[in-house]
């Protein structure tokens, strides 16, 4: 009996011993001896323009039939609005294991190049000619105007139309090009200039029918920003990611922009502009468009007037913000208020009060070129004010676009609104 209580004891001792053995074996098996399995959602190598979207998408990984996705980490970073080659590593730390994806950002926004004088330059034969040259600016390279290959020749002894060719590369390969246009024609007798003064009326009287050849120049108006956190704004907001692309499709189309001394020459008559040329203004000068645009406008180089209320923002806002890209105007000083009638006060003031209310305003921005009227309400006494402050040009909130021989103190805008698509913003430009 007892040998028999003994091999049992023994027979137990072993089954205990064996299944130990057998589920400590299938665990080493299964989950130590199990090559874990790690791999790229995506692909591993992806090229983007410079400002594109990046969007992250991960990996996964599986040890045996269970997934351990949660356990890897991401190291690196991309920044899309930087050139360069960037480089994320996934690795999960306790298996030793990893992989690589290899982001290329490529800067294919070319130089912007601005002609210093005008594009198009007449001169009569025997004239000196001097090339004043460009000034060219690289969203990454910054000022390469060293780097500018100037091209052609002017015959000043010879009538004809002449080509100036400004070319730049930046370190990305981008190429800008710039022309100007020297126009050299005979020198003017007498009789010609007699002629030319008894024909403005006749040119003035005429140039209406030529307008309808004429593309017209549109001059963008904008108020206010706001971002994706910001909700519950009227269509005088536009979000700054639209903005940007907007912003974006001008350069990229290559579209110039022309000065307030260029409109007043169109208008008058005494230059043609580019077809694709566009004037952008914001007025107000609100902390949205300090903040939110003011950048924008910085990375993609592009000029922008301001119309700022300098009674509301005083002067600290010029003389902070005023660059070669963003320029300040008139809004009026106190004026952007309501009158006794609910119009615009500026409509009912006398002479003496609106004159002093430009003339403060003028002397705090600097500038006695362009004017905007608050609400966009004008009558005669208006214009009338403007001229004797010095101001040459006054835009409206009436919609349309410049054209040649215009009333300078009348022009009409293109309101660029909150949720206007890119499509809907190529067609305002047309």
């Amino acid at each position: 009996m007892k040998k028999k209580m003994v091999i049992i004891i023994v027979a137990s001792i072993v089954f205990f011993i064996a299944l130990i053995l057998y589920i400590v074996g299938r665990y080493y098996f299964q989950y130590t001896n199990s090559v874990p399995v790690i791999s790229l959602n995506g692909e591993s190598v992806i090229e983007l323009n410079l400002d594109d979207k990046y969007e992250e998408a991960g990996a996964k990984a599986y040890l045996k039939d269970r997934d351990i996705t949660n356990k890897i980490l991401i190291k690196g970073q991309v920044d899309t609005t930087n050139p360069g080659i960037y480089k994320l590593e996934y690795t999960i730390p306790e298996l030793e294991m990893s992989l690589e994806r290899v982001v290329y950002i490529r800067d294919n926004i070319p130089p912007t190049i601005t002609l210093k004088g005008n594009k198009e330059i007449y001169i009569e034969v025997g004239e000196k000619y001097t090339d004043l040259g460009c000034i060219v600016e690289d969203n990454v390279d910054g000022n390469i105007t060293n780097k500018v290959t100037i091209t052609g020749e002017v015959n000043t002894k010879k009538i004809g139309t002449y080509e100036i060719t400004y070319k730049v590369k930046d370190s990305s390969g981008n190429e800008a090009v710039q022309k100007r246009i020297v126009f050299v024609k005979k020198k003017k007798t007498e009789e010609d200039i007699f002629l030319n003064k008894n024909s403005d009326s006749a040119t003035k009287n005429t140039m209406s029918d030529s307008n309808k050849n004429i593309k017209g120049i549109p001059i963008l108006m904008y108020h206010f920003f706001y971002d994706e956190s910001e909700k519950g704004k009227d269509n005088n907001w536009v979000k700054i990611s639209d903005f940007e692309e907007q912003m974006k499709y001008l350069v990229r189309n290559d579209y110039y922009f022309p000065t307030w001394e260029e409109l007043e020459e169109y208008i008058d008559g005494r230059r043609e502009l580019p077809e694709k040329s566009v004037i952008i203004t914001v007025d107000d000068g609100d902390e949205s468009f300090l903040n939110l645009a003011i950048p924008i406008i910085e990375k993609y180089n592009v000029k922008v007037t301001s119309f700022v209320i300098t009674g509301w923002n005083g002067d600290w806002v010029v003389q902070k913000y005023k660059s070669d890209k963003v320029k300040f105007g008139s809004h009026s000083h106190d004026m952007h208020k309501a009158g006794k009638d609910g119009k615009g006060k500026f409509l009912s003031v006398s002479n003496k009060e609106g004159l002093e209310d430009v003339k403060k305003s003028k002397d705090i921005i600097n500038d006695t070129l362009t004017f905007c009227y608050p609400f966009g309400h004008y009558n005669s006494l208006t214009k009338k004010i403007l001229k004797e402050a010095g101001y040459k040009i006054a835009v409206t909130t009436k919609s349309g676009k410049v054209y040649p021989g215009m009333d300078k103190y009348e022009l009409p805008r293109v309101r660029i609104s909150k949720g206007d698509s890119l499509k809907s913003f190529i067609e305002k430009l047309k």
